[in-house]
Parts: structure tokens; sequence; C-alpha cells
């Protein structure tokens, strides 16, 4: 039989049955696709991140690269997977940012606390008795936070984290790794090691099947305690010198709570974010709303938040 590829008989092949080796080879290329969507390793929720920038905050010029620039600085822990920066305008922006929340996403918010107040028929100021301007709509902080401060362990609602609260909830965490003297000695010698926390975290994860892969990713947990310690350290440092300060608020009701850190003495913000007073481009009351999350409560990466803020420490002070 003579069953050799001949050039008349390969071009015989490809005219009749062309669109058989077509089909036959999206079908292979679909598969394959479809094995490695299935195969990768898809963030859980606490492995993602999302920056928001609320309403009455422009855009400037570092926000659409945010993302990317954390990213290729290390702004986050290798377990962070997915990094996203959105900013809401607008009343479309507000519902947008509503549904988003509804959904169990977003981890710091941009925001602004600047109330408005009342003024009388010559445009000026009213005070009350005590001197004080009345205000006539509370500011877009003020309305996040009034949905409720985690200020506990075990919360299971609320709208943002305590900032004093989220500080000090950090120190404890630390405190496991490094015992009482954290602050003053990098050396993990306390009563959780960096191997017990993440074979409890990412012991099943699809990223850490072989030996290899497992050891590497214990060394990338023991840089994430390391590295959250001088995250912690950096902020800690900023609110004693003043570059950032905790805003607190006065409830209706007459609670004073701490509502979020005020990053507006940052001299860099504005190339981040920014809003208009006048003609001029400011960020005099852009505050960072650390935001909670019911269902991340209890994870080792709920502190990521405190990473960002020494990331905006760091490269937006000048």
């Amino acid at each position: 039989m003579d069953a050799r590829i001949t050039k008349q008989r390969l071009s015989n092949l490809i005219s009749y049955d062309w669109i058989k080796i077509l089909c036959a080879i999206v079908a292979a290329v679909f598969v394959l696709i479809l094995l490695f969507t299935m195969s990768a390793t898809r963030p859980q929720r606490a492995q993602e991140f999302y920056i928001y920038s609320y309403t009455d905050l422009s855009a400037g010029e570092d926000f659409s690269t945010l993302a990317d620039d954390l990213e290729t600085r290390g702004a986050f822990s290798y377990d962070v997977l997915n990094i996203n920066a959105e900013y809401f305008t607008g009343s479309t922006g507000s519902t947008a940012y509503t549904v988003r929340r509804s959904a169990g996403m977003g981890n710091v918010l941009f925001v602004t606390n600047n109330p408005t107040y009342q003024t009388d028929e010559d445009g000026n100021t009213v005070l009350d008795d005590e001197g004080d301007p009345v205000i006539a709509a509370q500011s877009n902080l003020y309305s996040m936070v009034s949905g409720g401060l985690v200020t506990g362990d075990g919360a299971t609602a609320g709208a943002a984290y305590d900032p004093v609260y989220y500080m000090d909830a950090c120190a404890r965490y630390l405190e496991q790794f490094f015992g009482g003297d954290w602050r003053t000695s990098d050396v993990l010698d306390g009563t959780l090691t960096p191997e017990a926390c993440f074979t409890a975290r990412n012991g099943s994860d699809k990223r850490y099947r072989t030996e290899a892969s497992r050891a590497q990713g214990i060394e990338e947990e023991r840089a994430r305690i390391l590295k959250l310690r001088e995250d912690c350290l950096a902020v800690e440092q900023a609110l004693e010198r003043g570059d950032i300060s905790v805003t607190t608020l006065e409830l209706d009701g007459g609670a004073v709570v701490n509502a979020a850190f005020d990053v507006g003495g940052l001299n860099g913000l504005r190339d981040l974010v920014y809003y208009t007073d006048g003609e001029t481009h400011t960020t005099q009351n852009v505050n960072l709303v650390l935001l909670f999350n019911g269902t991340m409560a209890q994870s080792d990466l709920r502190f990521e938040s405190l990473s960002f803020l020494s990331y905006l420490i760091e490269h937006y002070s000048e």
C-alpha cells in the first residue's frame, strides 16, 4: 500500500478537511485554556486588596497606576494576589460603592471630613450658644463611620475599624511571633511560628503541593510577618511625628469615636487624591478609613491595610 505523503495528497487533505483541522485546533486550545483556568489559584477574599476613593475626591495622576505601583514596590505580602484601586464620583459612584460594600469588597477608603455649616442670609456662619459652627450636613467621613465602628475582638459587624483598636490588635498579633519586645527585637521567638501560621492558612493551597514550594511558602510567610512588624513601627513613628493622626468625631448622642487616620498632612498625597477648595487642590481633611469585613475578622491578612498606610507614609510624605 502506498502511504507516502506527497504534495498532491497534502493539498487534497487541506482542500477538503481544513474545517475539521481548524475545529480540532480550536477544541485543543479551548481544552488547554480550561485546564489552566481550573488549575489556577483563585484568590480568596482575604487575598484581594481594594482601595476606594469616595465621591467629592478627585483622582490624582498616580491613582490610575496605584495598583501596579503597589505590586511593583512590594507594598503587600506575598499572599495578596489581586490589587484594585477605584474611585467613585457623583450619585452613580455612591450607588456603585454601596454595591461593592454589600458584596464585602473594600479594604481602605479615602474620604473627606468636611461638614457643611449653616449660614445666615448674609452668608455668615451661624454659631451655637457655645460659639461653635452649626452643622447643616455631616461630613462623608461621619456618614461612613456612623454605621458602627469595630472596637473589640470577636466583632462580626461594623462599617470600619476604630484605628486605635486596629493598631492595638496588630501589636497583640505581632507579640505572638516576637514576644513582648517586638518593637525592639525582630527575633521570631514568640508562641506562634511562621510554619504554624502558614500551615493553618495555606496548607491546602494549590501553590504549595511540593516540599520545595512548601519550604518557599514558609520563607515567604516569615518575610510577611517581618514586614508587618516594620510597617506597624513605621505607622507608630508617623503618628508620633505628627505626619498622620487619628480623627475623632462626636456622634449623635455625644459619643466620641476614633473614626479614621487623617492622612491629609502627607505633602505629596495630592498626587494620589485631592479635593478642590475654591481654586486650590488640597488634601487638608482627607482621611483613610479602614473598612471592616466580617468574613475577614480573624484572617492573618486583615492587617494588610496597615501596610498600605505605611506605603502612603513612605511615598507621599514629601
